[in-house]
């Protein structure tokens, strides 16, 4: 089912991955980042993407390397056996596990943009292995994801169009953008949004008046990523 929405939406969904108990684990250590990047303890090998004033914090890269509770996520069976059936394949290659915080009225939001960009495709730090990207992003909800609190929005379709960023700014051209059938993804926390790099998705700020925090966890094929990442370097195996 996973496969066969990535093919005509670029996008799937999947209800209900964590229980509301294990959502409440993973909040309590974003709320841990957070004390983190008020200035309240030790980062680790997390980075943290903000700025101080006025304050807001856009991401915490390798947010597991700060927070014990989400590092043990990385090779959840749950999440590997969403990432093999998009990818195809039981060996991994995770190089992604980032925090995204947009609390009310912080401004935090991401322009039109294709992942595939952020891995550095069409450069010589990425090979697309599979010829389908060789890269699936899996981003669960920390709280309820509406249409006022700075949702995901994709646009269904786009990753037929395959690699359109520009490979040095990232930016995809204005005439590839239809806003106008742009979707809101709409999540219950616990819920997955699975997407491959293709797809152009972004989002608007947070205008709502209660928290709207991603769990994202980024999988590649052996053989394909050749950047450094913070935490990481150029990856930890898995196994689905």
């Amino acid at each position: 089912m996973i496969r066969e929405q990535l093919g005509s939406d670029g996008f799937a969904i999947v209800r209900g991955v964590l229980s509301p108990d294990e959502v409440r684990e993973v909040a309590a250590g974003f709320d841990h980042l957070l004390a983190i990047a008020r200035g309240g303890g030790d980062p680790g090998t997390a980075q943290f993407v903000m700025d101080a004033d006025p304050f807001r914090v856009h991401r915490v890269v390798w947010c597991g390397g700060a927070d014990a509770r989400l590092a043990a996520l990385g090779d959840d069976p749950r999440f590997l056996a969403l990432a093999a059936e998009a990818l195809q394949s039981r060996d991994l290659v995770q190089i992604i596990q980032q925090a995204h915080f947009k609390l009310p009225g912080d401004g935090v939001g991401f322009g039109w943009h294709q992942d595939a960009s952020n891995r550095r495709y069409g450069t010589d730090q990425w090979t697309d292995v599979d010829g389908r990207g060789s890269f699936v992003e899996l981003a669960m909800a920390v709280d309820p994801m509406t249409p006022g609190n700075g949702p995901l929005r994709m646009i269904p379709g786009t990753h037929r169009l395959g690699f359109v960023a520009d490979p040095e700014t990232g930016a995809v051209p204005e005439s590839l953008v239809d806003a106008d059938r742009a979707v809101d993804v709409r999540l219950e926390p616990g819920d997955v949004a699975v997407f491959g790099p293709f797809v152009i998705h972004g989002s608007t700020e947070n205008t709502g008046d209660s928290p709207r925090r991603l769990f994202l966890q980024g999988y590649a094929l052996p053989g394909a990523n050749r950047r450094v990442y913070p935490g990481c370097g150029t990856g930890v195996p898995r196994r689905a």
